[in-house]
């Protein structure tokens, strides 16, 4: 537990000197914009709005279908890590050795499954994005 603290009290107090340094860059920064805009660049510049490009947000819209697709794929991968389970511990119940070392290694088939899977989720949410995002390319034009 010691050590543990020993790396959180160094890294707060780290943070705490970046932000104090970040807070007087930033000042001295303000300072200099306030300085050039005060000697010498017309204000009738400033009033005209600038012509950026206008880009869609594309992460609006799409956080429901991939967390939506995340946790299908999470709950199948584990739902087919349960299934792998059962049908494997049956067969070697019997055989004590076996049996614990094969328990072992289906430990670890729980996280592995969730993670294929749910990365599988997440495959499909970016392809149906790509796919909608061309059809308002398309409707766009």
């Amino acid at each position: 537990m010691e050590k543990i603290m020993i790396v959180c009290v160094v890294g707060i107090i780290t943070y705490g000197v970046y932000r104090l340094f970040e807070l007087y860059a930033r000042r001295r920064e303000r300072i200099a914009m306030i300085e050039k805009l005060s000697s010498g660049i017309d204000p009738e510049v400033l009033k005209v709005p600038l012509h950026t490009p206008k880009y869609k947000d594309i992460s609006t819209g799409s956080w429901a279908i991939r967390i939506g697709l995340l946790l299908i794929g999470i709950g199948s991968g584990v739902v087919i890590a349960t299934i792998m389970d059962l049908s494997l511990m049956n067969e070697y119940q019997n055989n004590n050795k076996f049996y614990y070392e094969l328990r072992n290694v289906a430990e670890v088939l729980y996280p592995a499954c969730a993670a294929v899977f749910g990365g599988i989720g997440l495959v499909i949410a970016y392809v149906i994005e790509q796919k909608n995002e061309k059809e308002s390319r398309k409707n766009d034009k």
